[in-house]
């Protein structure tokens, strides 16, 4: 059975380290212990990508188990894994389904959520696929999407036609 303390004063330590690397961003992370499989939630709204907290999250965990382990002679719990779970905020979503549109020639009110388009010059560079639809599109874009900040989005400073991200998109 694994050690539920461990799990619960990584997932302290990780929310504390994670929320200091992303600054703005509030993380929500909770230890899960199942089965003798211990878990580390973490969740989040816009902010950081996915891969971004995957690998300094990895990397925090894994120094933890090194020390640990070092430790205890070789022998300690351990984390199994990591799981992400980043969601879009309507102010977010709003401004993406703008840079579509606009990538698209049509207006945000035109758009037809039912309708395949041509993949956007926006999205080229995934080179995913021929033809989408609107929220597979806006998925994407997302996934691709680094926001600096939670407050500029939603009217707190940021241009109500550009996104505080640190992506290619933005840059």
């Amino acid at each position: 059975m694994k050690d539920h303390w461990w799990a619960a004063e990584v997932a302290g330590r990780l929310s504390t380290f994670l929320e200091g690397a992303f600054s703005g961003v509030q993380f929500e992370v909770l230890p899960l212990v199942a089965y003798d499989v211990a878990t580390i939630d973490v969740a989040w709204t816009d902010g950081p990508a996915l891969h971004e907290v995957d690998l300094i999250a990895m990397e925090y965990v894994l120094r933890l188990h090194v020390d640990l382990c070092a430790a205890a002679g070789g022998l300690g719990p351990r984390i199994d894994r990591i799981s992400k779970r980043r969601t879009m905020s309507p102010g977010v979503e709003g401004r993406l389904l703008k840079v579509l549109a606009a990538d698209l020639n049509t207006d945000v009110e035109d758009l037809d959520m039912q309708r395949m388009y041509p993949l956007p010059p926006v999205l080229a560079p995934s080179r995913c696929c021929a033809k989408g639809l609107v929220g597979e599109f806006l998925d994407r874009l997302f996934e691709s999407t680094s926001l600096s900040g939670v407050g500029q989005m939603s009217g707190g400073g940021g241009s109500s036609d550009s996104l505080p991200c640190r992506c290619l998109l933005c840059a």
